[in-house]
Protein backbone atom coordinates (compact mmCIF):
# COMPACT_ATOMS: atom_id res chain seq x y z
CA UNK A 1 0.00 0.00 0.00
CA UNK A 2 1.48 3.53 -0.71
CA UNK A 3 2.30 5.77 1.95
CA UNK A 4 -0.23 8.12 0.48
CA UNK A 5 -2.94 6.14 0.86
CA UNK A 6 -2.13 4.85 4.45
CA UNK A 7 -2.21 8.64 5.58
CA UNK A 8 -5.39 8.52 4.32
CA UNK A 9 -6.99 5.80 5.93
CA UNK A 10 -5.03 6.90 8.87
CA UNK A 11 -6.92 10.32 8.53
CA UNK A 12 -9.84 8.46 7.70
CA UNK A 13 -10.28 6.49 11.03
CA UNK A 14 -8.85 9.21 13.01
CA UNK A 15 -11.89 11.17 12.46
CA UNK A 16 -13.93 8.35 13.03
CA UNK A 17 -12.87 7.13 16.45
CA UNK A 18 -12.70 10.81 18.06
CA UNK A 19 -16.25 11.40 15.89
CA UNK A 20 -17.45 8.12 17.76
CA UNK A 21 -16.74 9.93 21.47
CA UNK A 22 -18.19 12.91 20.85
CA UNK A 23 -21.08 11.17 19.36
CA UNK A 24 -21.34 9.08 22.63
CA UNK A 25 -21.23 12.55 24.79
CA UNK A 26 -23.99 13.92 22.37
CA UNK A 27 -25.97 10.90 22.84
CA UNK A 28 -25.43 10.88 26.63
CA UNK A 29 -26.80 14.35 26.71
CA UNK A 30 -29.34 13.89 25.21
CA UNK A 31 -30.60 10.97 27.29
CA UNK A 32 -29.80 12.95 30.11
CA UNK A 33 -31.39 16.35 28.48
CA UNK A 34 -33.55 16.90 31.71
CA UNK A 35 -30.59 16.98 34.11
CA UNK A 36 -28.87 19.32 32.12
CA UNK A 37 -31.67 21.62 31.39
CA UNK A 38 -32.73 21.19 34.72
CA UNK A 39 -29.34 22.29 36.38
CA UNK A 40 -28.83 25.25 37.94
CA UNK A 41 -26.33 27.07 35.64
CA UNK A 42 -24.87 30.47 36.36
CA UNK A 43 -22.95 32.11 34.64
CA UNK A 44 -20.18 34.44 36.79
CA UNK A 45 -17.76 36.56 34.24
CA UNK A 46 -15.33 37.40 37.19
CA UNK A 47 -14.34 33.64 37.88
CA UNK A 48 -14.71 33.31 33.54
CA UNK A 49 -11.83 35.97 32.59
CA UNK A 50 -10.17 34.96 35.78
CA UNK A 51 -9.98 31.33 34.43
CA UNK A 52 -9.11 32.38 30.87
CA UNK A 53 -6.25 34.58 32.34
CA UNK A 54 -4.94 31.98 34.74
CA UNK A 55 -5.13 29.43 31.76
CA UNK A 56 -2.76 32.23 30.11
CA UNK A 57 -0.46 32.86 33.05
CA UNK A 58 0.11 28.78 33.03
CA UNK A 59 1.53 28.27 28.95
CA UNK A 60 3.89 31.43 30.35
CA UNK A 61 4.97 29.55 33.16
CA UNK A 62 5.19 26.44 31.06
CA UNK A 63 7.23 28.86 28.48
CA UNK A 64 9.60 29.79 31.49
CA UNK A 65 9.83 26.79 32.53
CA UNK A 66 11.70 25.34 28.61
CA UNK A 67 13.32 28.55 28.81
CA UNK A 68 15.21 27.20 31.53
CA UNK A 69 15.65 23.73 29.85
CA UNK A 70 17.42 26.12 26.83
CA UNK A 71 19.51 27.65 29.09
CA UNK A 72 21.19 24.13 30.42
CA UNK A 73 22.10 23.63 26.54
CA UNK A 74 23.93 26.97 27.02
CA UNK A 75 21.76 28.84 25.18
CA UNK A 76 19.69 32.75 26.17
CA UNK A 77 16.43 33.30 25.14
CA UNK A 78 14.24 36.27 26.88
CA UNK A 79 11.12 35.40 28.41
CA UNK A 80 8.61 36.88 25.84
CA UNK A 81 10.73 35.06 22.56
CA UNK A 82 10.37 31.71 25.27
CA UNK A 83 6.51 32.17 25.35
CA UNK A 84 6.27 32.62 21.52
CA UNK A 85 8.50 29.69 20.49
CA UNK A 86 7.53 27.25 23.17
CA UNK A 87 3.38 28.14 22.87
CA UNK A 88 3.25 28.78 18.85
CA UNK A 89 5.21 25.03 18.92
CA UNK A 90 2.93 23.63 21.61
CA UNK A 91 -0.46 24.23 19.20
CA UNK A 92 0.92 21.58 16.63
CA UNK A 93 -0.21 19.14 19.18
CA UNK A 94 -3.69 20.13 17.32
CA UNK A 95 -1.68 18.29 14.66
CA UNK A 96 -2.13 14.34 15.00
CA UNK A 97 0.72 12.31 15.89
CA UNK A 98 2.41 15.19 17.69
CA UNK A 99 5.52 15.21 16.19
CA UNK A 100 4.83 18.80 14.33
CA UNK A 101 4.82 20.33 18.06
CA UNK A 102 8.74 19.05 17.44
CA UNK A 103 9.17 20.37 14.02
CA UNK A 104 7.09 23.80 15.14
CA UNK A 105 9.97 23.79 18.09
CA UNK A 106 13.38 23.05 15.78
CA UNK A 107 11.68 25.91 12.74
CA UNK A 108 10.95 28.68 15.81
CA UNK A 109 13.75 28.10 17.62
CA UNK A 110 16.13 28.52 14.87
CA UNK A 111 15.60 32.20 14.52
CA UNK A 112 16.86 32.59 17.79
CA UNK A 113 20.26 30.61 17.31
CA UNK A 114 19.13 27.54 18.41
CA UNK A 115 20.62 24.46 16.45
CA UNK A 116 18.51 21.56 15.39
CA UNK A 117 19.96 19.19 18.15
CA UNK A 118 19.83 21.61 20.79
CA UNK A 119 15.58 22.32 19.85
CA UNK A 120 15.33 18.32 19.74
CA UNK A 121 16.79 18.36 23.05
CA UNK A 122 14.80 20.67 25.02
CA UNK A 123 11.62 19.03 23.37
CA UNK A 124 12.94 15.76 24.52
CA UNK A 125 13.55 16.95 27.87
CA UNK A 126 10.68 18.87 27.82
CA UNK A 127 8.24 15.62 27.28
CA UNK A 128 10.68 13.86 30.20
CA UNK A 129 9.91 16.45 32.50
CA UNK A 130 6.31 17.72 32.27
CA UNK A 131 4.17 13.97 31.82
CA UNK A 132 5.81 12.76 34.88
CA UNK A 133 5.20 15.79 36.82
CA UNK A 134 1.45 16.70 35.69
CA UNK A 135 0.47 13.02 36.25
CA UNK A 136 2.09 12.66 39.90
CA UNK A 137 0.65 16.17 40.72
CA UNK A 138 -2.64 15.12 39.26
CA UNK A 139 -2.89 12.04 41.08
CA UNK A 140 -1.16 13.70 44.39
CA UNK A 141 -4.13 16.27 44.21
CA UNK A 142 -6.87 13.51 43.67
CA UNK A 143 -5.26 11.17 46.82
CA UNK A 144 -4.83 13.68 49.42
CA UNK A 145 -8.67 14.82 49.43
CA UNK A 146 -10.01 12.93 51.72
CA UNK A 147 -13.21 10.38 49.90
CA UNK A 148 -12.51 11.59 46.35
CA UNK A 149 -10.23 8.70 45.25
CA UNK A 150 -13.11 6.22 47.33
CA UNK A 151 -15.87 7.82 44.73
CA UNK A 152 -14.98 5.85 41.89
CA UNK A 153 -15.13 2.29 43.84
CA UNK A 154 -18.13 1.50 41.46
CA UNK A 155 -15.67 1.62 38.41
CA UNK A 156 -13.57 -1.56 37.97
CA UNK A 157 -10.10 -1.48 38.48
CA UNK A 158 -10.41 2.48 38.74
CA UNK A 159 -8.60 2.62 42.25
CA UNK A 160 -6.16 0.15 41.18
CA UNK A 161 -4.82 1.58 38.19
CA UNK A 162 -4.78 4.86 40.30
CA UNK A 163 -2.50 2.98 42.92
CA UNK A 164 -0.64 1.44 40.19
CA UNK A 165 -0.19 4.70 38.32
CA UNK A 166 0.81 6.86 41.31
CA UNK A 167 3.69 4.07 42.44
CA UNK A 168 5.12 3.89 38.45
CA UNK A 169 4.87 7.98 38.05
CA UNK A 170 6.74 8.21 41.45
CA UNK A 171 9.44 6.19 40.63
CA UNK A 172 9.94 7.72 37.09
CA UNK A 173 9.75 11.29 39.03
CA UNK A 174 12.66 9.72 41.14
CA UNK A 175 14.77 9.09 38.24
CA UNK A 176 14.55 12.01 36.26
CA UNK A 177 15.26 14.50 39.26
CA UNK A 178 18.36 12.22 41.24
CA UNK A 179 19.62 10.32 38.32
CA UNK A 180 19.42 13.03 35.86
CA UNK A 181 23.06 12.34 33.94
CA UNK A 182 21.99 9.18 32.37
CA UNK A 183 19.55 11.35 30.49
CA UNK A 184 21.85 12.90 28.05
CA UNK A 185 23.82 9.85 27.19
CA UNK A 186 20.32 8.05 26.27
CA UNK A 187 19.73 11.58 24.36
CA UNK A 188 22.74 11.34 22.59
CA UNK A 189 22.35 7.47 22.16
CA UNK A 190 18.90 8.80 20.26
CA UNK A 191 20.84 11.70 18.60
CA UNK A 192 22.77 8.72 16.99
CA UNK A 193 20.39 6.91 15.57
CA UNK A 194 19.35 9.76 13.85
CA UNK A 195 23.13 10.76 12.74
CA UNK A 196 23.17 13.68 14.37
CA UNK A 197 25.57 15.58 16.02
CA UNK A 198 26.17 14.77 20.12
CA UNK A 199 24.81 18.03 22.86
CA UNK A 200 26.04 18.65 26.06
CA UNK A 201 23.96 19.30 29.57
CA UNK A 202 24.96 21.53 31.92
CA UNK A 203 21.97 19.49 34.16
CA UNK A 204 22.18 17.94 37.80
CA UNK A 205 20.31 17.13 40.67
CA UNK A 206 18.98 20.56 41.27
CA UNK A 207 18.66 21.65 38.53
CA UNK A 208 16.45 18.94 37.52
CA UNK A 209 14.45 19.32 40.52
CA UNK A 210 13.81 23.11 39.60
CA UNK A 211 12.72 22.38 35.86
CA UNK A 212 10.52 19.16 37.58
CA UNK A 213 9.25 21.85 40.40
CA UNK A 214 8.25 24.48 37.70
CA UNK A 215 6.32 21.88 35.29
CA UNK A 216 4.59 20.42 38.44
CA UNK A 217 3.63 24.35 39.64
CA UNK A 218 2.16 24.66 36.21
CA UNK A 219 0.05 21.64 36.47
CA UNK A 220 -1.24 22.80 39.21
CA UNK A 221 -2.15 26.28 38.25
CA UNK A 222 -3.67 24.46 35.35
CA UNK A 223 -5.82 22.82 37.56
CA UNK A 224 -7.02 25.60 39.38
CA UNK A 225 -7.81 27.61 35.93
CA UNK A 226 -10.33 24.71 35.40
CA UNK A 227 -11.66 24.99 39.08
CA UNK A 228 -12.41 28.92 38.14
CA UNK A 229 -13.62 28.06 34.95
CA UNK A 230 -16.52 25.35 36.87
CA UNK A 231 -17.22 28.45 39.11
CA UNK A 232 -17.65 30.36 36.30
CA UNK A 233 -20.42 28.48 34.87
CA UNK A 234 -22.21 26.47 37.66
CA UNK A 235 -23.40 27.57 41.05
CA UNK A 236 -22.44 24.03 43.12
CA UNK A 237 -19.87 24.33 45.25
CA UNK A 238 -17.38 22.09 44.17
CA UNK A 239 -13.78 20.98 46.44
CA UNK A 240 -10.63 22.71 45.03
CA UNK A 241 -8.06 19.38 45.12
CA UNK A 242 -9.92 16.58 43.78
CA UNK A 243 -10.81 19.24 40.82
CA UNK A 244 -7.76 19.99 39.94
CA UNK A 245 -6.28 16.43 40.36
CA UNK A 246 -8.89 15.33 37.52
CA UNK A 247 -8.76 17.94 35.40
CA UNK A 248 -4.56 17.17 35.37
CA UNK A 249 -4.95 13.64 34.80
CA UNK A 250 -7.76 14.15 31.89
CA UNK A 251 -5.46 16.24 30.04
CA UNK A 252 -2.37 13.89 30.19
CA UNK A 253 -4.51 10.90 29.29
CA UNK A 254 -5.96 12.85 26.40
CA UNK A 255 -1.98 14.33 25.50
CA UNK A 256 -0.88 10.62 25.43
CA UNK A 257 -3.64 9.56 23.02
CA UNK A 258 -1.39 10.25 19.71
CA UNK A 259 -4.36 10.04 17.50
CA UNK A 260 -6.33 12.55 19.10
CA UNK A 261 -5.11 15.94 18.14
CA UNK A 262 -5.12 18.34 21.28
CA UNK A 263 -5.99 15.17 23.00
CA UNK A 264 -9.45 15.71 21.76
CA UNK A 265 -12.61 13.07 22.45
CA UNK A 266 -10.05 11.04 24.68
CA UNK A 267 -9.82 13.91 27.14
CA UNK A 268 -13.58 14.81 27.08
CA UNK A 269 -14.55 11.22 27.46
CA UNK A 270 -12.24 10.58 30.88
CA UNK A 271 -13.08 14.20 32.07
CA UNK A 272 -16.85 13.34 31.94
CA UNK A 273 -16.22 10.15 34.04
CA UNK A 274 -14.21 11.50 36.70
CA UNK A 275 -16.33 14.77 37.02
CA UNK A 276 -19.71 12.46 37.14
CA UNK A 277 -19.65 11.93 40.59
CA UNK A 278 -19.24 15.63 41.76
CA UNK A 279 -22.40 16.66 39.07
CA UNK A 280 -23.99 13.40 37.47
CA UNK A 281 -23.18 12.06 34.11
CA UNK A 282 -25.36 14.50 32.01
CA UNK A 283 -23.84 17.47 33.44
CA UNK A 284 -20.21 16.11 33.77
CA UNK A 285 -20.51 15.45 30.06
CA UNK A 286 -21.83 19.04 29.14
CA UNK A 287 -18.99 20.33 31.00
CA UNK A 288 -16.28 18.68 29.56
CA UNK A 289 -17.34 19.54 25.84
CA UNK A 290 -18.10 23.64 27.30
CA UNK A 291 -14.32 22.88 28.86
CA UNK A 292 -13.05 22.55 25.58
CA UNK A 293 -14.31 25.75 24.21
CA UNK A 294 -13.36 27.71 27.04
CA UNK A 295 -9.47 26.54 26.05
CA UNK A 296 -9.86 26.76 22.56
CA UNK A 297 -10.57 30.58 23.39
CA UNK A 298 -7.88 30.69 25.66
CA UNK A 299 -5.31 29.02 23.33
CA UNK A 300 -6.46 31.74 20.42
CA UNK A 301 -5.80 34.68 22.95
CA UNK A 302 -2.44 33.17 23.62
CA UNK A 303 -1.60 32.63 20.29
CA UNK A 304 -2.41 36.16 19.50
CA UNK A 305 -0.28 37.17 21.96
CA UNK A 306 2.53 35.30 21.08
CA UNK A 307 1.87 36.40 17.28
CA UNK A 308 2.37 40.05 18.78
CA UNK A 309 5.99 39.19 20.01
CA UNK A 310 8.79 40.08 17.29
Amino acid sequence: MKAGSKKIIWRILQTVLIGLIFYFLGRQILIHQEQVLSYDWQVNYYYLIGSTLSVIFTFFLMSSVWRFIVATLGKRVGYGKAFKIAYLANLGRYIPGKIWQMFGMIYLAKKEGISEEEAVTSFGLTQLFAVPSGLLAGILFLALTPGAIAKYADIPYMTTGIALGAATIFVVSLLVVFFPRPIENVLNRLLGLLKRPPVRLVINKSLAAAIYGGYFLAWSLYGFSFWLFLRGVTAQATPLFPIIGLFIIAYQIGYLFLFAPGGMGPREAVLTVMLTPFFGQGVAEALAIASRLWLIMAEALSAGIALKIK
